[in-house]
């Protein structure tokens, strides 16, 4: 099993190594923080968070002023998921050659803005070189007074589920960021931007909540992978099962607004999109509606009880509270898997992970659609078949065979083409098949020679496949020119077991480049060239070797990615 399959969890779930002074630690790996001894009245919290540039954020998408408030506020978020108060951070950064002088105070300025903030102050760190990527690492302490503290195994049955906000605000943000679009609303925009780059930890909706619920208030867990994700965490540590109710779940207004712009789903976004940092918790359902009131009346601000804890395991999605049968766990058919960011799954996730099952789903789409035409042609064609031959025939029996032989010929060509079965693996076959039906369109010879058994193809997501080969051959196609444009694809083993994906195209005009980067010649610069940038980040996603030659001589541009798999 490689790391892509297992994920994050499942790494922290096979570290298991022993305490050589256990009565110092009281919480270990396993939760929000780790939670040691600290005085008669209150534990210590420790933890850290590490982003890394290209898998938690685009450096050129996010400014260093964001980035350093961010940073912090993920590590913040971790300490009031604990009922806890941040005290202090330590901050270790790894900055690439290029970083400037200006970009390392603005991302402290911005580390500076939010420690003012909730009272945190900066006493460390570590500041060393990196070879390209930008890397970020937090560390935080902070205090919990005893009786607060919450932990994700102490959800009870019986207790209802809550919320401290809006959600899919920072997804709907990240759909912004990848449209790469700011034309819409100002006030949509902005709200958006700031939900995705600089969010708000709990750290005083905790403080009222401890100081309403006390012993009432039970599990507890900070919303940063996705809600159907924390959730499944609270489940398996609690040993229970948890059901939400869709009608109850509060949909961030501009999320709402965005998705039904751009449509999507909302709720898909409120339940998987992740990094909102709102509080996930538990309470004792005989005090839910009274703390509800209160926390509004003192914050201003909604607490929603979104469902309920009940014996077995899993985590259920109703679309309401009418649905639940008292203390009977709902059917299979309505649980939810464990959904959200995977940090080893797919390599490309700042393009940036959801829109994976998105775009594969919309090939299928096409491919249903492809096939209805082709369906419905061969029914025209049936249908006038009768007809076709009785002009054959009369012209045969005319003896005229040079009109009978064109007319055979002008059958055959209007003959319905089939699908080519260039691979096993479905979401390829779909892929290519659409992309030689775009290459015919143009005139362009396209070849494709597909190895079955490919390592490269067993390890790839279908997400990462089709953006490594959907740029390749899209590249491809726009740019095969000449007098005979062909585009030939090849995926075969070297001999050295290598997997490589070759692409050849006809090109008679060289390449521009610019400091070794690839320059559009279209007039919409910003909408375009970026393709090789894709090929070449997912080809080293996987730890793969990305080149390209033109030969002037030949008028031809060959594109190769090569893979080593131990």
């Amino acid at each position: 099993m490689n790391m892509q399959t297992l994920g994050e969890f499942g790494l922290i779930d096979l570290i298991d190594l022993p305490f050589p002074n256990p009565e110092s630690v009281l919480v270990g790996i396993g939760d929000d923080c780790a939670v040691l001894p600290y005085s008669d009245t209150h534990y210590q919290l420790v933890s850290c968070d590490l982003m890394v540039e290209d898998i938690h954020f685009v450096r050129k998408k996010i400014a260093p002023y964001q980035l350093g408030y961010k940073a912090v506020a993920v590590n913040l978020s971790d300490i009031a998921a604990m009922g806890g108060s941040p005290t202090h951070i330590l901050v270790s950064a790894a900055l690439p050659p290029d970083y400037t002088v200006t970009e390392w105070q603005e991302l402290y300025r911005g580390i500076g803005d939010i420690c003012s903030r909730y009272g945190v102050n900066v006493i460390g760190g570590d500041t060393t070189a990196s070879a390209d990527k930008l890397c970020i690492n937090v560390t935080v302490l902070g205090l919990v007074e005893q009786q607060n503290l919450h932990l994700r195994r102490d959800a009870k049955v019986g207790d209802a589920v809550f919320v401290t906000g809006a959600l899919g605000g920072s997804r709907a943000g990240l759909e912004l960021v990848l449209r790469d679009n700011s034309a819409f609303p100002d006030a949509l925009y902005t709200a958006l931007m700031r939900c995705h780059y600089q969010p708000e930890p709990c750290c005083h909706e905790i403080a009222v909540l401890n100081s309403l619920a006390g012993v009432h208030l039970h599990a507890l867990n900070d919303i940063s992978d996705g809600l159907v994700s924390e959730c499944h965490e609270i489940a398996e540590a609690s040993s229970c099962a948890m059901v939400l109710y869709k009608d109850n779940i509060p949909v961030h207004p501009a999320a709402a607004a965005l998705a039904e712009e751009t449509k999507n789903d909302c709720t898909h976004w409120a339940l998987t999109g992740g990094e909102d940092y709102q509080l996930l918790g538990t309470v004792d359902a005989a005090y839910a509606d009274e703390l509800c009131a209160q926390y509004t009346a003192l914050t201003g601000k909604q607490l929603t009880m979104i469902g309920t804890v009940m014996a077995g395991n899993g985590v259920y999605l109703l679309d309401s509270a009418e649905q639940c049968e008292a203390g009977q766990q709902p059917d299979m058919q309505y649980n939810i898997e464990k959904a959200g960011y995977n940090h080893f799954h797919d390599k490309s996730q700042t393009n940036m992970n959801d829109g994976a099952d998105d775009e594969v789903t919309q090939l299928l789409l096409q491919q249903i659609a492809e096939l209805n035409r082709q369906i419905e042609a061969q029914r025209v064609y049936r249908h006038d078949l009768k007809n076709h031959l009785a002009c054959v025939s009369g012209l045969l029996e005319c003896a005229d065979y040079s009109g009978a032989r064109n007319y055979i010929r002008q059958l055959s060509e209007a003959l319905p083409q089939q699908d080519v079965r260039y691979h096993d693996r479905t979401v390829l076959n779909i892929l290519l098949n659409q992309k030689a039906a775009l290459a015919k369109e143009k005139n362009i010879e396209f070849q494709v020679h597909c190895a079955q058994n490919s390592e490269l193809l067993s390890r790839i997501s279908d997400f990462d496949l089709c953006t490594l080969l959907g740029n390749l051959i899209d590249n491809g196609i726009e740019h095969a020119n000449g007098a005979d444009p062909y585009l030939y694809l090849d995926l075969f083993f070297d001999d050295a077991g290598n997997t490589v994906l070759r692409m050849e195209n006809s090109c008679i005009t060289p390449p521009v480049l610019q400091h070794g980067v690839f320059v559009s010649c279209k007039a919409d610069k910003a909408s375009h060239g970026k393709g090789m940038e894709q090929i070449r980040c997912t080809t080293e996603a996987y730890d793969g070797i990305f080149s390209w030659q033109y030969d002037d001589a030949a008028e031809r541009f060959i594109t190769q990615c090569v893979f080593e798999f131990a």
